[in-house]
């Protein structure tokens, strides 16, 4: 799913006014989680890493960008791009730097010390948001690539074991699948984070599935799967497979569903101006999406998540 994520990013500038300079420029662009750090020690505490480069808490990183002034009193943006380097929890963390003078040597030293990207002050906002955005989709589709590698790993040891389903990805949608879902509240739950919950289903699915057969199913299921894919939306929202003209979408750390409900008008819409006929429904001549969505503090959300499907099966037998 493409990008537009409200990510958490940090700030790290010693000079307040310059700090919340940055802040503005990227509220502007819609990024509205920032934290500032007043200092390179400051911005290592913030990410769990001690000065030496180890981590002091266990986990990942609270942020998914880090924006870095270079000139600082109390320790460089080289040396604090440096250290994280060296931390488990930083090591892929993308480091935009920032510098007041376009210095080959620095800018040199600055790629060496592990920076992904720099801007010059004063800083150009259409820049600075397509640098960050660029490297929050890197760092996405850097994510997905070790979800694939971890999914490739995994169909080799089934393999050796002679044993099979154990693909994280559903190969009929290249969606992740429904255990996946059930894996991330899980996670939620422990971490006491709330989510965003949607369900969509194909109106009258089981409809087209009498009149055109189980392999067309399979085709249409894999052809929507494509087109909601290519439906922009936060990076952190996750679609995974939920059987047959069935998906699944969970927001983690999302204080409502507006998001959802916001993508989910957007699916709608793109599936209704695809107009792939549907042949066998009383509702429409093509296919449609019913989408629907809830929001549950952690300990609610595998109850949240049943119910969404549960509801939803009795109401569209209802409306048949």
């Amino acid at each position: 799913m493409n990008q537009t994520r409200r990510s958490k990013i940090l700030i790290v500038d010693d000079v307040p006014e310059s700090a919340l300079i940055t802040k503005a420029l990227l509220a502007r662009g819609n990024f509205k989680d920032i934290d500032i750090a007043r200092g390179g020690r400051d911005a290592l505490e913030k990410c769990g890493v001690a000065e030496d480069g180890e981590d002091v808490v266990e986990g990942e990183v609270d942020y998914q960008l880090v924006i870095l002034d270079v000139m600082m009193p109390d320790m460089d943006g080289l040396e604090v791009c440096a250290r994280m380097r060296l931390s488990q929890r930083t090591r892929y963390l993308p480091i935009l730097m920032l510098t007041a003078t376009i210095d080959v040597e620095l800018l040199n030293q600055a790629f060496m010390a592990g920076a992904d990207d720099f801007l010059t002050k004063p800083i150009d906002e259409i820049r600075l948001l397509a640098r960050v955005r660029t490297l929050l989709r890197i760092r996405r589709e850097q994510e997905r690539r070790a979800l694939r590698e971890e999914d490739l790993r995994i169909q080799n040891d089934a393999l050796r074991q002679g044993q099979a389903g154990m693909s994280l990805i559903e190969p009929q949608t290249d969606l992740l699948k429904r255990r996946i879902f059930d894996l991330i509240i899980s996670d939620c739950r422990s971490q006491n984070r709330s989510a965003a919950l949607s369900l969509l289903q194909v109106v009258d699915f089981d409809a087209f599935v009498a009149l055109r057969g189980e392999e067309a199913a399979d085709v249409l299921t894999h052809h929507l799967a494509e087109l909601l894919q290519s439906i922009a939306a936060p990076l952190d929202i996750l679609m995974v497979s939920n059987g047959p003209g069935s998906f699944l979408l969970i927001h983690p750390g999302a204080a409502d569903a507006e998001e959802l409900e916001v993508w989910n008008r957007k699916a709608r819409g793109a599936v209704e101006q695809a107009q792939m006929v549907h042949g066998n429904s009383i509702q429409s001549e093509y296919v449609t999406l019913w989408t629907t969505t809830a929001w549950a503090p952690p300990d609610d959300l595998a109850l949240s998540a049943d119910n969404l499907v549960d509801t939803t099966k009795q109401i569209l037998l209802e409306r048949q």
